[in-house]
């Protein structure tokens, strides 16, 4: 996540997601804040908002809210706007900028040490990420490294009678996004972490949020995020991933 993505459709998207699944649970937000990059349009994608008669219907108060929103690109316009109103923010940036660079492992260390502390108490996890779950050679020293998660680290937060929702980016993966998302599963699973299905949003930029370690009641909501989505928003249960 980063300051600049405030209130774009992947914003609408992941709000309105997190506003069915959230219901009567304890809502925790790592926000996984990167440093705001300007060498992209990334994140501008806000055409959506004058267009209400085509995504308003789609979650009538949030679109209202993030209407409100489109000159404060900042994440505490998102905290306090009353669109989550119980849940518990983790918000610090993530040290990806730290010299000299054999010291960003340690320092991650710390700052993942302090996300779990902050969500200790919530059974609903969401990780934002900017690209997702890292790729089996991402090296911690690097800067980019700062916008993934690693599967260690899902691992840490995946608890027993606790939901973690991981935002992943869809890449140019060979065989296409469809192959993406069954490698992902197959990775997590390898790793020892259950999943339970993908929620998949296409507008603009195709992105996943993989549900894992999902109760039967929470599964039964993601399917209806879909039904209320058509065309934008698809359920895939475990059985189609892995």
């Amino acid at each position: 996540m980063q300051d600049r993505y405030v209130g774009d459709i992947g914003d609408y998207v992941k709000f309105s997601i997190l506003r069915v699944l959230a219901r009567s649970r304890s809502l925790g937000i790592i926000w996984w804040l990167f440093p705001n990059e300007n060498h992209n349009h990334d994140g501008g994608f806000r055409e959506y908002l004058d267009r209400p008669m085509q995504w308003r219907d789609f979650d009538s108060e949030l679109f209202q809210i993030l209407s409100t929103l489109q000159k404060r690109r900042e994440l505490f316009a998102i905290e306090t706007a009353g669109i989550l109103p119980a849940a518990t923010f983790f918000s610090a940036q993530i040290p990806c900028e730290c010299k000299p660079y054999s010291s960003r492992p340690m320092e991650r260390c710390r700052w993942f040490s302090a996300a779990l502390a902050a969500v200790a108490g919530c059974d609903l996890v969401l990780v934002d990420p900017d690209n997702g779950i890292a790729t089996a050679n991402l090296k911690l020293t690097s800067r980019r490294a700062g916008k993934s998660i690693t599967i260690d680290e899902l691992k840490a937060l995946v608890q027993p009678g606790r939901c973690v929702l991981v935002y992943h980016h869809q890449t140019r993966f060979r065989g296409g996004h469809q192959a993406e998302m069954k490698d992902l599963a197959v990775r997590l699973q390898h790793a020892g972490i259950r999943v339970s299905g993908a929620l998949r949003a296409s507008p603009w930029s195709p992105r996943l949020f993989l549900v894992l370690n999902g109760d039967p009641d929470l599964l039964s909501r993601a399917a209806t995020i879909a039904e209320r989505w058509p065309g934008k928003i698809s359920w895939h249960p475990a059985s189609e991933l892995l």
